[in-house]
């Protein structure tokens, strides 16, 4: 394999010149790195090659394994992107060139023309006359688009551009339809391509990959047979036919479908070597849109060689998929036959070995992921190498890392990988940059002020409803809808739009508030978690206080609930609108208060994870506690040896140890645990207990955040397979200690049997621990090389080698290495017998009966599971627990460090098991969302908390014995107070409160009564 990129950690620059990032590429991971870096004060500049930012993520229909619509996550985040004073957007811009040294960099950026000047308002006049019609390259060709057009709905920039090779003016011919009908006048023919200088700190590198050709696949040329990126297009309500699955030969709803994984991976004749990782989930969840799109009628089939369903929540995702009737076939696909009356013949090789061939309405290719196609020149211009996939060398140990400082990577440039990823690896990115330029000076937007409440008068309610897409319109009526709402007392507009949150909508919105004088608004469409804050923005930007905003959530709580019921969903979608309606008659006005930040932090967990997390704390400044309960720093690490990449992390466990222990802004506590926290973000008071040498001592700390990086631990599979009772069945972790100490008992040996999933994708453990198959793989490959002899057999349900471990995967069966699959309705069998080699039984399903195996040593790939004290911490941050007990992130998307609760962070195996590398680069990203906190001086203080009218209160002291938190806090002869900067707005005390004394803003009586009322009438 090829040498690894520099693994260590980022140190800061002793000089820099400039502070500004140049992020290169305009997908959901620049969208992250440019966020992220912003938000430390840093300004940034993100240039894109196309017309419009989004990525391969805004041609996605939805995202796995919650089936959120992909735009309805990803809009906001753009028009956040848009609104950043601190971020500039630069499309149709390409890097060139670039001189000097980390801090200190000169770069060329070259823009082509868009025709279409800064003026365009993106009205669509132009397209309506242009004359050109052109395969739509957001539809991927599946339809057909104007020369001149916007690139879709939600682009931003929401402007026109020209394609000057579909264009008849650059053709020669005679013209201009769209510069005569232009209101704006934006039309500029003679634009000319654009270069520019510019200075800068560091450059992250977020180019993406592209969609793999499948024109080598057998039988992809067919008309009845699409890629699996063409496929999301057809599912999506923006796509060629608004939402309805069409196959393209005849436009008819295909009754059966076929999923051919790995058409354009883990193949070395189509020179794609390596897994591209979300292939397997991305087929699961098209067939499941596909069934809801038909109501359940259409059947579909998945052939697969492995189904790597390796992420956080993919295991139960692919569960569900089989329960729902989603055909799972292993076998390889020979090839694809048209058929006389349309549809396909599908070629494949059975479990058993025998050719076999099925009719299918359509084929779906998953073609997996390439490396963007300029990312070569780019590997020339910045000199970094790339690895031999064609992406960015990166270091296994920091993933971020390229060969040359101040040139970072993230999201698929370096390696094929899924949203959660990118976003990690982007904020691990911005964390480094950050770290590199720790001495520039920030700059930080002022905070916006808060619009002044309206004087009394008479009620003008503005109601909007959104389609989103087809996933509430495919069920709800909106216009039905609308005529109704228009019958409620106060309102005085109603209006429903296809994606209320595209740039061209909230402008609309705006203005609408400010030309009718309305008063309230209302938003019926999707989850409040993702879009409210969009929308406040809007009714504040367009003069109005934002607590006179309300929403009514008839995606989530309605359509998709309801989705087989559509006369139920209209009448439940109307009263949820109309009880937002008379809610919003009673708002009131949002008070501008604000807290002070304690710039510390506190590190829960003295893993690789926390000490990561709390390096990139200290190097910006912030004093950090790095809290551990062993009596010693590195955690899970210390039971590693070597890596499947061949690293040693002892090696970086020194390194880090070392910066840790000198490092003047980390204080570590060791042999000490969280007794209680209480507070919110930017004001937490935390007791620590710690072992003293007489007794306990405990200690008070305050701080404005919290990570969490407490680790997991394997499974010990006390009573498997012989675990515990025979010394020849161990673990990989006890394997890897034997082959580090050179046991003798190795080398004897001449016959190994590994089992994998144990502790893992079974009863108590139900998801997959990532981690197990390279695992395997990489004792194995050691193995191997020290002992050629030596016959290892992995039993398996399926090699999870996601990403470029497809590389290991493959080499280490060009060493001998057997995979055997096995069912886990018939799961190996151990017997052991004295002075004899151990016997495994295991069915062959080739063979179809049961074959027996020795083994001189049975290793069992033990799970990660999380420690058994993580409910009691879950209760003491008030953070929730997945099912299987690991820490629940705010979203699984596009919030993957952060928690339900402001201020508290998550990483590491904390998280979910991963990799060395996965875990270094969530601990950065981690750490870069709690910097964002710790750099301001002052946060706006939670809106929702709790007030007691003295005057009502009868001293009974409920509210202080049931609050979670201790913000209610007693004087004597006094009431009880509560102390907001502690107050969740959690409604506890409302509830206890035998003297109705006690009030929850935002959630008044008065609101909710007439909620309420609307719900009952």
């Amino acid at each position: 394999m090829e040498p690894e990129a520099h693994q260590g950690l980022v140190r800061p620059l002793e000089q820099v010149a400039c502070a500004r990032v140049l992020v290169v590429g305009g997908g959901v991971a620049g969208q992250q790195a440019a966020l992220d870096a912003a938000a430390l004060g840093l300004p940034v500049t993100m240039v894109e090659a196309g017309p419009s930012i989004g990525g391969v993520m805004a041609q996605l229909d939805k995202t796995f394994p919650t089936n959120d619509c992909a735009m309805c996550i990803l809009s906001p985040r753009m028009l956040e992107i848009s609104r950043h004073p601190q971020i500039e957007i630069l499309t149709l811009t390409r890097l060139m060139q670039i001189q000097g040294e980390a801090g200190d960099f000169r770069v060329m950026l070259s823009a082509r023309p868009r025709y279409v000047n800064e003026r365009c308002t993106g009205c669509g006049e132009c397209a309506r006359v242009c004359p050109v019609k052109m395969p739509d390259p957001h539809n991927l060709g599946l339809s057909r688009t104007k020369a001149i057009h916007v690139p879709f709905p939600q682009a931003i920039p929401q402007a026109a551009v020209i394609s000057p090779e579909a264009c008849r003016v650059f053709k020669g011919k005679k013209c201009e339809a769209c510069l005569q009908v232009c209101p704006a006048g934006a039309i500029d023919f003679k634009q000319t391509p654009q270069n520019r200088i510019l200075h800068v700190g560091a450059v992250i590198m977020a180019t993406g990959a592209r969609a793999a050709s499948a024109l080598d696949f057998p039988g992809a040329e067919l008309a009845d047979v699409v890629t699996s990126f063409q496929f999301e297009r057809l599912l999506s309500a923006g796509g060629p036919h608004q939402g309805r699955l069409l196959r393209p030969s005849d436009l008819t709803e295909p009754g059966s479908i076929a999923f051919i994984q790995c058409a354009g991976s883990r193949d070395l004749r189509q020179g794609a070597a390596y897994c591209s990782s979300l292939c397997c989930l991305a087929s699961l969840k098209q067939a499941l849109v596909a069934r809801e799109l038909s109501a359940g009628k259409t059947e579909s089939v998945i052939f697969y060689l492995d189904l790597r369903a390796q992420g956080k929540g993919y295991e139960a995702y692919l569960n569900q998929a089989e329960e729902k009737g989603v055909g799972l076939v292993r076998s390889r696909v020979t090839g694809i036959e048209p058929l006389p009356q349309g549809g396909v013949r599908v070629r494949y090789t059975d479990p058993g070995g025998q050719p076999a061939a099925a009719p299918f309405d359509l084929a779906v290719l998953a073609v997996g992921l390439r490396p963007s196609p300029h990312l070569a020149h780019w590997s020339r211009v910045l000199g970094i190498p790339l690895n031999a996939h064609g992406f960015i060398r990166s270091g296994s140990g920091n993933p971020v890392l390229t060969l040359r400082p101040g040139v970072l990577t993230c999201g698929a440039a370096q390696e094929p990988m899924d949203i959660t990823q990118s976003v990690t690896s982007a904020g691990a990115a911005a964390q480094a940059a950050a770290q590199l330029l720790t001495t520039s000076r920030r700059v930080f937007a002022p905070r916006r002020k808060l619009p002044e409440a309206l004087p009394d008068a008479s009620l003008k309610i503005g109601v909007f409803l959104c389609h989103c897409g087809t996933n509430i319109a495919r069920t709800i009526d909106l216009p039905k809808l609308g005529a109704e709402v228009r019958k409620l007392p106060g309102v005085a507009h109603v209006e429903d739009d296809l994606f209320t949150c595209a740039v061209e909508s909230t402008q609309h919105m705006a203005e609408t508030i400010r030309k009718l004088g309305l008063n309230r608004v209302v938003v019926a469409a999707c989850t409040p978690r993702t879009h409210e804050p969009i929308f406040r923005e809007v009714v504040a930007a367009a003069g109005l206080n934002p607590g006179y905003f309300t929403l009514a959530n008839i995606r989530e709580q309605c359509a998709w609930v309801h989705q087989e019921e559509p006369a139920a969903a209209q009448k439940k979608s109307l009263q949820l609108v109309t009880m937002a309606v008379l809610r919003a008659r009673v708002l009131q006005p949002l008070t501008a208060k604000t807290l002070p930040v304690i710039p510390r932090a506190l590190v829960l967990g003295g893993g690789v994870a926390g000490m990561s997390a709390a390096v990139c704390l200290a190097d910006q400044g912030f004093h950090t506690y790095l809290i551990e309960r062993a009596h010693r720093l590195g955690g899970v690490a210390r039971s590693l040896h070597f890596t499947l990449e061949g690293l040693d992390p002892s090696l970086f466990l020194h390194e880090i140890e070392a910066r840790v222990y000198g490092h003047p802004n980390i204080e570590v506590l060791i042999s000490a645990e969280l007794v209680s926290c209480e507070g919110s973000v930017g004001c937490f008071r935390s007791q620590i207990r710690r072992e003293g040498e007489v007794r306990p001592q405990e200690r008070l700390l305050e701080h404005g955040v919290v990570l969490v990086a407490v680790g997991g631990r394997e499974f010990r599979p006390q009573g498997l397979y012989l675990y515990g009772q025979d010394p020849r069945v161990l673990t990989q972790l006890e394997l890897e200690t034997l082959i580090n100490d050179q046991d003798s008992s190795l080398e004897e040996a001449r016959r190994l049997v590994m089992v994998q999933c144990v502790g893992s994708r079974e009863p108590g453990h139900p998801y997959c621990s990532r981690l197990c198959c390279s695992e395997a793989i990489k004792n194995s490959l050691v193995l191997k090389k020290r002992f050629p002899w030596l016959d290892i057999t992995i039993l398996y349900r399926d090699i999870r080698a996601y990403g470029f471990r497809e590389d290991y995967y493959r080499e280490a069966k060009e060493q001998g290495v057997k995979f055997l699959p096995f069912d886990p309705e018939r799961p190996p069998r151990l017997t052991a017998a004295k002075r004899r080699p151990l016997s495994v039984w295991v069915w062959d399903e080739l063979l179809q009966e049961e074959i027996t195996l020795t083994a001189d040593l049975v290793i069992l790939s033990a799970g990660i599971e999380p420690p058994a004290d993580n409910a009691h911490l879950s209760k003491q941050l008030c953070i929730p627990l997945t099912l299987e007990g690991f820490f629940l992130e705010a979203h699984q998307k596009l919030r993957p460090v952060e928690t339900a609760t402001d201020g508290i962070f998550l990483c590491g195996l904390a998280h979910y098991p991963k990799s060395l590398g996965e875990t270094v680069a969530q601990a950065q990203a981690a750490a870069v969302r709690a910097a964002a906190i710790l750099f301001q001086t002052e946060l706006a203080r939670g809106e929702i908390t709790a007030q007691i009218d003295r005057h009502r209160c009868r001293r009974c002291l409920a509210c202080l014995e049931v609050c979670p938190y201790g913000a209610v806090k007693v004087k004597p002869d006094t009431s009880p107070m509560v102390q907001e900067e502690l107050c969740r707005g959690c409604g506890t005390c409302v509830a206890e409160c035998p003297a109705d004394a006690i009030t929850l803003t935002r959630y008044t009586d008065a609101e909710l009564e007439a909620q309420i009322s609307a719900a009952l009438s």
